[in-house]
């Protein structure tokens, strides 16, 4: 089964933290580092998504927050739906091959975005040549353990900047003259994620989120 996912009324926002977090979580006061806080949580925001493996749709780049989507799926066949976006999920309106369906025809779990077709209040198999499913989904409202995440991941970031990733430890030794020691991480920097587009402590906050692809 295939699927065809477009953007039909895109998030307004995209960003996971208020400017006031950005801040917070920078350690910074004033408005003087406003821009480059705002490029860098669009930065851990498209970091988060690609982390969470949102689908992408025509219209716009992909994001946890509230959307409106069509999806088409081709030669739809099997016991459920699996619409390519999660959470909240409320279904508009669905058409099988050019036949709308009326709310009793069907089921959706809000959280999953699993579809089930249904037949005298019993599920039953898909079979069709195409579906469209009109629906919304995503958070109003940026959930705490997501803004937690983001925010861990926004100060890392941000304080990375000032300093190599790769320093293990440094050592002066001012009598004689100054002596300085540097030594490098090898392999693996602790806190890093080796694959991953997030470190792995905040990999590990994102588990809700996170799109599995199902076969």
């Amino acid at each position: 089964m295939k699927s065809l996912l477009t953007i039909t009324t895109p998030a307004s926002d995209l960003t996971l933290l208020s400017i006031e977090e950005m801040r917070a979580a920078a350690g910074v006061t004033g408005s003087g580092s406003d821009t480059a806080l705002r490029a860098m949580e669009r930065r851990v925001a498209a970091s988060i998504m690609s982390e969470c493996n949102i689908a992408v749709g025509a219209g716009s780049p992909p994001t946890l927050l509230r959307e409106t989507l069509t999806e088409t799926f081709y030669q739809a066949c099997g016991e459920t739906l699996i619409l390519s976006r999660r959470h909240d999920v409320t279904v508009t309106s669905i058409v099988e091959d050019a036949v709308t369906l009326v709310d009793a025809d069907f089921m959706a779990d809000p959280e999953s975005g699993m579809v089930t077709k249904l037949c005298s209040d019993y599920p039953t198999w898909w079979s069709a040549r195409k579906v469209v499913v009109v629906y919304g989904a995503g958070f109003e409202t940026v959930p705490e353990d997501l803004k937690m995440a983001a925010a861990d991941f926004f100060r890392s970031s941000w304080m990375e900047q000032s300093r190599d990733p790769l320093v293990k430890s440094q050592r002066e030794n001012v009598p004689g003259l100054l002596e300085k020691e540097t030594a490098y991480w090898v392999g693996s920097v602790p806190g890093q994620s080796n694959e991953g587009a997030v470190p792995d402590l905040v990999a590990g906050q994102l588990k809700r989120f996170r799109n599995v692809a199902l076969a």
